[in-house]
C-alpha cells in the first residue's frame, strides 16, 4: 500500500499546482466556518470553552493527514456533523471528558490503522445500505433538533434529542426576535446562494453578512444578540497538545466503546465519501490505504487538541468542482485554514453564534436525505423496518444502539435469502453477452455480483443481465448496482436488466429513479 499522493505526484504536472491551490483556498473558505460551527456543537460549554479552536485544529492536523497519507485523490478530510451528537455526549460524561475523548481518539486511530493494514477496508462494502442511511438520517435529525437553541436564543438545556425538545418548550419565553431573523439571513444565503452558483462560498457570505447585521442591530438597536466574543470571551489562536497530567483518573474502561464507535463511523464516512468522489470523477481509491491514513489523522488531531475526523463529502466535492487535481489540495485547504486561524482570530468575537446554527442546519438537512429516507421506506416491508428501526434507535438513543439494532433486525430479516446465496453465469446469447443471476442478491452478495459484472464489461461494450431466476433483491444490491451503471454509462457502455419477475421489477423501478 501506498499513499495515493505519491501515486499521483509520479506525473505531476506544473499546470496542476494552480488548480490545486486555487481549489484548496476555496475548500478552506468552506471549511473554516464549517469547522467553527461543528466545533462549537461538538463541545459542551459547560466542559471547555475551546470548541471554537477545537474544530478548527481538527481541520488543520486531519485534514492534511488524511490528504498526504490517505488512498483516494480527492478526499478532503476534517471535522463533520456526523460527529457532532456522539462527541458532544462523550466529552459530557464526566468519566470520559476532554481527556477521555483523546485517549479514544488515539485509540481509534489505532484501530482504524490496523483495520487499512488487516484489509478490514474491502469488509465494509459488505454493509447493509438501509442501516447506512438509517443511522446518518438519525444522526441527521438530532443534529437539527440541536440548532434550534441557538437560532432562536433560546436558554434551554439537554444533551439527548427528545430532552432538548422539551428543554425547547419550557424555555419559550426565553425567544429572541433579532436573534432568530439574524439567523433565518444566515439560512437564507447557504440554502438559496447553492442554487444560483456552486462555487459562492454560501457559508461565508452568511458569516460575514450576519456579523455586520448583528454589529448594527447590538449598538444600534439595543439587541442583545449573542456573538462568540459575549460568551466566550476573547479567543487566541493556538494549539492544545494533549495534557496526560490528570490521567491517573480517566477510566480507560469507559473508553472501549467510544474508541470504537469512533473508528466504525470514520470508516464508514471515510469510504462513503471517497466512493462519492470516485463516482464524481470516474476514478478509484484504496480503501485499506485510506483507513490508514484517516488513523493516522484521528492520532495527530487528538495529540494537539483536535476532535476525532473524518472524510467530508461536502468538502471533497466543492475541491473537484473546483479544479482539484491530487491530494494537494487537501494538503494545500490545511494550510490555508493554518493561516486564516491565526490571522483571523482577533475579529472571530463579533460573529453572532445563530449564524453557525443556520450554517449546521442546511449541512442536518442534507445529511438527512429526507426525500431518499422516504422513497426508502416505500421500497418494502423488510427493509424499511430495519431503516426505520435503525434511524429511530440513533435518535432515541445513539449511533451505537442504531447500528446494533440495524444489524441484528437486518441479520434476522434477511436469513432465509442469505441461504439461497446468488449464482452468476455468462453465456453468449445472439451475440450478446448475458449474466444470468440465481437466486438472492442482498448486502452480503452485492459487491460480489459488482465486480462481476465490472470484469466482464472490460472486454465487451454492453452486458445484459437476466434476472428470470432472480428471487429477491434487497436496497443495498440496488445501490450498488445503480452507482456501478453511473460509472460504466461515463465509460460509454451499457448494462441492461431483463427478465426480471413483477416483483424484483418493482424494486428496481422504485429504487433506481432515487440515485
Amino acid at each position: 500500500m501506498k499513499p495515493e499522493l505519491f501515486n499521483s505526484l509520479k506525473n505531476y504536472k506544473k499546470s496542476n499546482l494552480i488548480n490545486d491551490l486555487l481549489a484548496g483556498l476555496m475548500v478552506a473558505i468552506i471549511a473554516l466556518p464549517l469547522s467553527i460551527a461543528l466545533g462549537i456543537q461538538s463541545v459542551p460549554e459547560t466542559v471547555s470553552s475551546n470548541g471554537i479552536q477545537f474544530g478548527i485544529i481538527t481541520a488543520i492536523v486531519a485534514g492534511f493527514f488524511i490528504s498526504a497519507l490517505g488512498g483516494s485523490r480527492f478526499q478532503i478530510g476534517g471535522p463533520t456533523a456526523a460527529f457532532v451528537v456522539i462527541l458532544y455526549s462523550y466529552i459530557a460524561n464526566p468519566d470520559i471528558g476532554i481527556l477521555g475523548l483523546a485517549l479514544a481518539g488515539i485509540m481509534a486511530g489505532v484501530l482504524l490503522i490496523l483495520m487499512g493494514v488487516l484489509r478490514v477496508g474491502s469488509i465494509m462494502k459488505f454493509f447493509p445500505y438501509p442501516i447506512v442511511i438509517g443511522f446518518t438520517t438519525g444522526i441527521g435529525v438530532t443534529l437539527l433538533v440541536g440548532q434550534i437553541k441557538d437560532l432562536c436564543g433560546f436558554d434551554s438545556h439537554g444533551t439527548e434529542a427528545i430532552e432538548k425538545i422539551i428543554s425547547y418548550f419550557e424555555s419559550i419565553r426565553t425567544f429572541d426576535l433579532a436573534t432568530f431573523l439574524v439567523g433565518l439571513v444566515g439560512l437564507a444565503c447557504v440554502i438559496i446562494i447553492p442554487k444560483i452558483n456552486k462555487k459562492i462560498p454560501s457559508a461565508f457570505v452568511a458569516l460575514i453578512l450576519c456579523t455586520l447585521i448583528s454589529l448594527l442591530l447590538n449598538n444600534f438597536a439595543d439587541t442583545s444578540i449573542v456573538t462568540i466574543g459575549s460568551k466566550y470571551g476573547e479567543i487566541k489562536a493556538g494549539f492544545f497538545p494533549i495534557n496526560l497530567s490528570s490521567i491517573s483518573s480517566v477510566k480507560f474502561s469507559a473508553l472501549i466503546v467510544p474508541a470504537i464507535v469512533i473508528a466504525f463511523l470514520c470508516a464508514i464516512e471515510s469510504l462513503l465519501s471517497a466512493t462519492v468522489a470516485g463516482g464524481m470523477t470516474n476514478t478509484t481509491f484504496n480503501s485499506n490505504q485510506e483507513l490508514v491514513g484517516q488513523g493516522v489523522a484521528n492520532i495527530f488531531s487528538s495529540l494537539l487538541g483536535g476532535l476525532p475526523a473524518t472524510g467530508a463529502i461536502a468538502r471533497t466535492a466543492a475541491g473537484i468542482e473546483n479544479g482539484a487535481k491530487s491530494p494537494l489540495t487537501g494538503v494545500f485547504h490545511s494550510l490555508f485554514v493554518l493561516i486564516m486561524y491565526f490571522a483571523l482570530m482577533g475579529v472571530m468575537q463579533y460573529i453572532p453564534l445563530c449564524v453557525f446554527s443556520a450554517i449546521l442546519i442546511s449541512v442536518a438537512i442534507n445529511m438527512s436525505r429526507f426525500k431518499l429516507f422516504g422513497k426508502l421506506c416505500a421500497f418494502g416491508v423488510r427493509d424499511s423496518i430495519i431503516l426505520i428501526a435503525t434511524c429511530a434507535l440513533t435518535i432515541i438513543f445513539d449511533l451505537t444502539y442504531g447500528v446494533l439494532g440495524g444489524v441484528a433486525i437486518t441479520l434476522i430479516a434477511n436469513i432465509k435469502h442469505i441461504k439461497k446465496g446468488l449464482k452468476m453465469e455468462t453465456d453468449a446469447i445472439d451475440g450478446e453477452k448475458v449474466i444470468k443471476l440465481k437466486g438472492s442478491a442482498t448486502f452480503i452478495n452485492a459487491s460480489k455480483l459488482t465486480d462481476y459484472i465490472a470484469s466482464e464489461l472490460e472486454y465487451v461494450e454492453k452486458i445484459t443481465l437476466d434476472m428470470s431466476a432472480l428471487d429477491s433483491i434487497d436496497e443495498t444490491a440496488l445501490e450498488k448496482l445503480a452507482v456501478l451503471n453511473k460509472k460504466i454509462k461515463l465509460q460509454k457502455k451499457e448494462l441492461k436488466i431483463s427478465n426480471a419477475s413483477e416483483r424484483v421489477s418493482a424494486r428496481i423501478d422504485k429504487f433506481l429513479p432515487v440515485l
